[in-house]
């Protein structure tokens, strides 16, 4: 497992002020399709080049504020979004004879940990892109605001991920959280209060990974190689069932690490539970340990623990005036947040098994699910070990494929929002969680075959 990053306690995070350069923008743009094509990644639009185009149109001649809100199933969607933003929408629009009169800008939020893992060059970038810093794990009133504000005037669209983070699952949906609608409808509410007349629409955007091959014996090798790392005797293939060979291989892999972590935290599982009430328990027992040390109340989903959880560990770490602390205090300081980066370590163990369960290739056995799976798992070892695991061979190159749902009107609602806000918020965010799972593959595949016995 990594060693603590953190000796020392650091200085407080400063805010990050958004910087947006279109010099920055017009080079990252350019550079786009190079990557994808390094990477052999294929993009197909679909319906979102063309939909956005128009509500593009919409948006910058004054007719309605955009809220964008996409799925969020990969750390690549940003750069796959800002070639949609930047490259394919004024294409579209040159192809439909669309006004566009200024470049597109955007701005968006991010997660303000994520410069502190992946570097200050990302950092830099993601000011200069739009970018608001948001602490996820607490009330963030200045992000908050300057998010509000931007969605409210309505010269840039406001793009936003409902799901807070990647899950790694195209065919899995996170659950959404709430500050999506209270955005939209403090926004709406400051609309109204200005005698601005302008509608104000969230646009849900699907995003899907696949693979453009099935290399089923790369699957089986990679199986194989875990299953010799970890010295378990592999079964045997069973060529009436293909698929459930693999699926019990890569379950006992999975439970062979998970009884390792369940000797390291003194767990004594229930033997009648199954593989995913065993993953269940750990994740809960993690969390419940660094909540302990941090004096948090368990409430609220996974991953809204977690953030508290990040933020709490971030406070330790990140202190105001830590310069000023007599050499006793600095000590005691930097104890303070060594424990809490071990916390933090604890609390990032139990999300690499967010996303693991045994149900998601059992639900549909296909190789694009048993390909993200077996990656989670591969991931997970690599972290623990603090050695990236090299999976080889390669499963090959990816496409990605991004679909524009139906745009949900967000002031038609003012009136019941004010009447009870909890329950219009709930039910926006239903409408919401719906919208997004309709463009998952699942339902557009089932969608096409209801289409074809009509």
């Amino acid at each position: 497992m990594p060693r603590a990053s953190t000796h020392t306690a650091r200085p407080a995070l400063r805010r990050l002020p958004t910087r947006p350069s279109r010099m920055v923008q017009a080079v990252v743009s350019r550079l786009l399709p190079l990557l994808f094509r390094s990477q052999g990644l294929e993009i197909r639009y679909r319906n979102a080049a063309e939909g956005l185009a128009r509500a593009f149109a919409e948006q910058q001649s004054g007719g309605c504020n955009l809220l964008i809100a996409f799925r969020h199933p990969s750390t690549r969607d940003p750069v796959v979004l800002a070639d949609l933003f930047w490259n394919r929408v004024p294409q579209a629009a040159r192809r439909l004879k669309l006004p566009l009169p200024r470049p597109i800008q955007l701005r968006f939020l991010y997660d303000r940990g994520i410069p502190i893992w992946a570097g200050q060059v990302i950092g830099w970038l993601l000011q200069r892109s739009g970018g608001i810093a948001i602490h996820r794990g607490r009330l963030d009133r200045p992000a908050l605001a300057q998010a509000r504000a931007a969605l409210t005037q309505g010269h840039y669209p406001l793009v936003v991920a409902p799901e807070g983070a990647t899950n790694n699952l195209s065919g899995e949906m996170a659950p959404l959280e709430p500050g999506v609608a209270q955005l939209a409808f403090w926004a709406a509410e400051d609309l109204e209060k200005a005698n601005d007349v302008r509608p104000l629409e969230v646009l849900p955007i699907g995003i899907d990974y696949s693979w453009r091959q099935h290399n089923w014996d790369a699957i089986d090798a990679r199986l194989t190689a875990l299953e010799s790392h970890l010295g378990i005797s592999g079964a045997d293939a069973d060529p009436e069932n293909p698929e459930g060979s693999r699926r019990d291989r890569l379950i006992q892999i999975g439970m062979n690490l998970l009884k390792a972590l369940e000797q390291l935290e003194r767990l004594k599982p229930d033997p009648d539970q199954t593989f995913g009430e065993r993953i269940g328990a750990y994740r809960l027992h993690g969390l419940a340990k660094a909540e302990g040390h941090f004096a948090l109340r368990a409430v609220g989903n996974l991953q809204e623990r977690c953030r508290r959880i990040e933020q709490a560990a971030w406070d330790r770490i990140y202190r105001e005036g830590v310069d000023q602390l007599s050499p006793l205090e600095r000590s005691l300081a930097d104890w303070e947040a060594r424990e809490a980066d071990l916390q933090l370590t604890r609390m990032r163990l139990v999300e690499h098994f967010t996303s693991v369960s045994g149900h998601y290739i059992s639900d549909r056995p296909d190789f694009d699910r048993f390909a993200e799976m077996l990656l989670l798992v591969e991931e997970a070892i690599g972290w623990i070990e603090d050695k990236p695991w090299k999976g080889q061979p390669s499963l090959g190159p990816q496409r990605v494929e991004l679909r524009l749902g139906r745009a949900l009107p967000v002031r038609t609602r003012l009136n019941q929002y004010r009447r009870n806000r909890r329950e219009t918020m709930h039910l926006f965010m239903q409408d919401l969680d719906q919208a997004l799972a309709a463009l998952m593959p699942d339902a557009s595949r089932t969608s096409t075959t209801e289409a074809r016995r009509s």
